[in-house]
């Protein structure tokens, strides 16, 4: 099985081993991790990386969490500045969303943007994994995901993810093999495709 690894960093990791020695990267500004002290030092530090590295494959995650301490004006600030700049350097975007799915397909639709948005980390209800899909996103799918929400899928709009996780990427493909009823060897050929979809085209 061949691994492409994108890891996502915020700024506040750029010094880490884990950032260093990162074959493709994705950046953004996390909704957890932002204030009003230092969203303009996150934003730029995302430009110019994103400029001058060439492992940044992707922007995000960003996006907005109703879960979270951090005030939403700034959360959403944050995000549309993310937003920008995935469309300024032709990058997808990786999306945090908790309890905020609405509010992001809406922003979607106003925007219209011409990079791909992706779900990280999606567990929820079929219904909202076709809201999703009928708006063009794709669906990153973690170790815990709700296996209908999978199965409604289309293939070629999901990709898969460790996140938390610690074990390998694998055992979640082999899992999800088996809830599409697919070999794994078949739906890791899909992923691929999609990777190289959204991360290699350009």
């Amino acid at each position: 099985m061949h691994e492409t690894t994108v890891c996502s960093f915020c700024m506040k990791d750029k010094d880490t081993s884990g950032f260093i020695s990162a074959e493709y990267i994705s950046i953004g500004i996390h909704p957890w991790y932002v204030t009003t002290e230092d969203i303009d030092r996150q934003t730029e530090w995302i430009k110019q990386t994103a400029r001058n590295d060439r492992r940044v494959i992707a922007i995000g995650e960003c996006g907005t969490d109703k879960l979270c301490d951090t005030d939403m004006t700034l959360q959403t600030e944050a995000f549309h500045n993310c937003i920008a700049i995935s469309e300024e350097l032709k990058l997808p975007l990786i999306i945090h969303s908790v309890k905020t799915s609405n509010e992001i397909i809406r922003l979607k639709s106003s925007i219209n943007p011409v990079q791909p948005w992706i779900i990280h980390g999606f567990r929820g209800k079929p219904e909202l994994a076709m809201q999703y899909i009928r708006n063009g996103f794709f669906l990153s799918f973690g170790k815990s995901y709700n296996p209908e929400s999978l199965k409604t899928s289309p293939t070629e709009r999901i990709l898969f993810e460790t996140d938390e996780y610690t074990g390998n990427i694998s055992d979640i493909i082999t899992h999800a093999a088996d809830t599409l009823n697919i070999s794994t060897d078949e739906l890791d050929n899909i992923v691929s495709e999609n990777a190289k979809y959204l991360f290699f085209n350009r």
